[in-house]
């Protein structure tokens, strides 16, 4: 071996290292940022947005405010208007529950949906329900408002309705209530109910106003008020049909349960407090 032969050998080993030493380096300065980037978590994004509640898909508050999920019946305006997300009582009780420092997102749902989830906790509270609803683990505030609930027919079917027993007995004619009727109405409508084949239910009460002028071949039972709200929207499109309104049944107060009792306390407080402001009546 000549000694510039091992002189090359030398150079290119030292130049070997050399390059290996930065490697190192820089495997060095990365590594404790890839580290600190773990422990610390999945980035987030601060651009994100609003957070979501899960039930209503509507954005939610990140402030300190109380926000409650309270479920209401589907469209039944002047109650309930779902489309746009107001109505008496979606009004009502946010009024109320505002008195206290909350906010309510409305979900709306059928009644006995709404008192499954309430039960769950998947909603704060809901309503409305009457005397005779199931409500067991929930907190039922005071009266809020009472419904007055009739039996419609058509003046042309000269019907002479008085009683339950006449309401069992019509000739063929479909009874059509509103959706949960027998849980609302009372044991002794049930037992009508299922006395009669010709009974059913419908949750859309526009939809069973309609069928009852534009099919002509049932009475109803509703609310007088969402009957006179639909019955004004028919006639302006140029469908008056003459009607007989049957009061057979006493008004019926109506309530909203919560799953907290605090919950309850505040609703019943505001409720004292528009009673005593005139709130109540001018809403």
């Amino acid at each position: 071996m000549t000694f510039r032969g091992y002189s090359v050998r030398r150079v290119a080993a030292a130049m070997r290292g050399m390059v290996l030493c930065a490697v190192l380096a820089l495997v060095c300065a990365v590594a404790p940022g890839v580290a600190s980037d773990d422990a610390a978590g999945p980035a987030t994004d601060s651009a994100a947005g609003p957070a979501t509640d899960p039930v209503t898909g509507l954005a939610t508050d990140a402030d300190a405010t109380p926000v409650l999920r309270i479920g209401f019946s589907t469209s039944s305006p002047p109650y309930v208007d779902m489309v746009n997300k107001a109505g008496l009582e979606p009004v009502l009780v946010a009024a109320a529950l505002a008195k206290s420092g909350y906010r309510i997102v409305p979900v709306f749902l059928p009644h006995a949906r709404a008192l499954e989830l309430a039960r769950k906790g998947t909603l704060d509270g809901c309503g409305p329900v009457g005397r005779h609803t199931d409500v067991a683990e929930l907190a039922v505030g005071d009266m809020y408002l009472r419904y007055s609930n009739v039996v419609v027919s058509l003046e042309a079917a000269g019907l002479d309705i008085c009683s339950l027993a006449d309401l069992r007995d019509l000739r063929g004619l479909a009874v059509t209530a509103f959706h949960n009727a027998r849980v609302f109405m009372g044991p002794e409508f049930a037992a009508m109910a299922d006395a009669n084949p010709h009974y059913e239910e419908q949750v859309d009460q526009r939809a069973q106003v309609e069928a009852f002028f534009y099919r002509r071949d049932r009475v109803i039972v509703v609310d007088e008020r969402i009957f006179a709200f639909h019955r004004a929207r028919l006639a302006a499109r140029g469908v008056a049909v003459p009607v007989r309104i049957h009061r057979i049944f006493p008004p019926q107060d109506r309530f909203f349960a919560f799953r907290d009792p605090a919950v309850r306390d505040a609703f019943n407080t505001g409720l004292r407090t528009l009673r005593e402001s005139g709130e109540y009546s001018r809403i």
